[in-house]
């Protein structure tokens, strides 16, 4: 099933502090990422979206449907916090049967979605042992294995490999792309080496508000009409750093250094200059410089 989520005019304050502002977007099947700094209002967003916090206004339509007015979403979205913890002296099977019944999955059809998430996630060998007992990895495994048993039409998960060494962290990215062909995925996470590789579109929040709703390309190639770069020797650095906003140096060999910036005026030669634009560049550029040039 094709699912689509409208967010629309998401506001949200804690006391008289305003976190979430008209916050607004949408998206299919396929991963979507949530970029920001810490404070910029994802989290928020997640307790919103996941029915943890009520917005002051606004809806959150999945298939037209406003969740906010459901009491019960745990059969619709699966979600995996950051700090995904559990019982330590119940095995894992136990705890993904706990789940589904509070997913309200069907007696007859629990055996078979534990088995089938089991499965999927690589957990036969530590299933039916103490919690307690696993890895952090296997921990990691579980926690999108819970989010996922009973067949979500959502998945929210907060820093998905926060925490995994390389290796388990492309094994987390390979499972992300596998449950993102069926439904929405829903990623909040600050390591744009996981961006780059698996999502389809990307959310930039900054103080609350969107400022780039888009696919990481188009990120990039807004960044790449601002953004220049140049080697140069350490003399001219001070001249760089004064008519510049400098967002990233890099030692080269010969005391050369490689410099990433936005020109200030026009005393730099922007013709002559190479643009090689990162990901990593564009989200500097949204979150800081955009609305300063």
């Amino acid at each position: 099933m094709n699912n689509k989520l409208s967010v629309e005019n998401i506001n949200f304050s804690y006391s008289k502090k305003k976190v979430l502002k008209d916050i607004s977007f949408s998206c299919n099947n396929g991963i979507t990422s949530i970029l920001g700094a810490n404070g910029a209002g994802k989290t928020t967003l997640i307790k919103v979206l996941t029915g943890i916090k009520k917005p002051l206004t606004g809806k959150v339509l999945l298939n037209a449907e406003n969740l906010l007015c459901y009491s019960n979403k745990n059969n619709i979205i699966g979600y995996l916090p950051q700090n995904f913890d559990t019982y330590d002296n119940i095995t894992g099977y136990d705890f993904l049967s706990y789940v589904c019944d509070i997913k309200n999955v069907n007696s007859k059809d629990k055996k078979q979605y534990i088995e089938q998430a089991v499965q999927q996630f690589n957990l036969e060998k530590v299933i039916s042992k103490n919690i307690g007992n696993y890895s952090g990895g296997y921990k990691r495994r579980l926690g999108i294995a819970q989010a996922v048993i009973g067949n979500p039409n959502i998945v929210i998960i907060d820093e998905p490999t926060v925490g995994l060494d390389p290796e388990q962290r492309l094994e987390f990215r390979h499972y992300l792309s596998e449950i993102g062909k069926e439904r929405i995925v829903l990623i909040s996470t600050h390591i744009l080496e996981d961006v780059e590789l698996y999502t389809n579109n990307i959310l930039i929040i900054n103080e609350g508000s969107i400022i780039f709703n888009g696919n990481t390309n188009e990120a990039i190639a807004k960044a790449k009409n601002n953004i220049y770069t140049i080697n140069i020797n350490a003399d001219e650095l001070t001249v760089i750093n004064k008519n510049t906003i400098v967002i990233e140096e890099k030692r080269l060999e010969n005391d050369m250094i490689k410099i990433k910036f936005i020109p200030k005026n026009n005393i730099i030669d922007k013709g002559k200059l190479e643009k090689e634009v990162s990901l990593e560049n564009a989200y500097v550029f949204f979150q800081k410089y955009q609305n300063s040039l």
